[in-house]
């Protein structure tokens, strides 16, 4: 396949998914009062209910622990030192606003140069550095000041 092709298998597909997007905002509309549809601070788009007003139905197929703004899961953080300079974290929280902009300075306080992560805020908030290097001299990788530091920054700093 050439690249125009792929361009539009790619845009066909997009369009598809904001066909369903918008078919389960309808349905969504169908079976919520008007009412309930209304913004609040909490929510990221307007059209998006929040929690309390998502139907039985919808809430059984999501699960318990899966509404937005969880702040109530306990924080985890593993950190495990890899070759030479470098180390592997695994983060997992409640959301909260700035996050990961917390996160990402405290890294960088601690010298610490992320090659390779994967964020996610669905369900909590879950972090994973693959690579993470010592970008700083003189400074020495503990794994345990890695682990207390960023506890600090998720606003967890006795949980260790």
């Amino acid at each position: 396949m050439d690249r125009a092709s792929i361009l539009g298998d790619a845009i066909e597909y997009l369009k598809e998914l904001v066909q369903r997007i918008n078919d389960l905002h309808n349905e969504l509309e169908s079976t919520l009062p008007s009412s309930s549809l209304t913004p609040t601070t909490s929510s990221f788009h307007p059209l998006t209910p929040t929690p309390a007003t998502f139907p039985s139905r919808i809430k059984d197929e999501l699960g318990p622990s899966s509404s937005p703004g969880l702040n109530g899961q306990p924080a985890r953080v593993e950190v495990r030192l890899r070759e030479g300079k470098a180390v592997n974290i695994h983060m997992f929280c409640g959301r909260r606003p700035g996050l990961l902009l917390s996160i990402i300075r405290a890294l960088d306080n601690l010298g610490l140069d992320a090659q390779q992560a994967v964020i996610s805020c669905f369900n909590g908030f879950s972090m994973d550095i693959f690579r993470a290097e010592q970008c700083k001299e003189g400074q020495d990788i503990n794994p345990e000041n890695i682990k207390a530091v960023l506890l600090d920054s998720t606003g967890f700093p006795n949980m260790i």
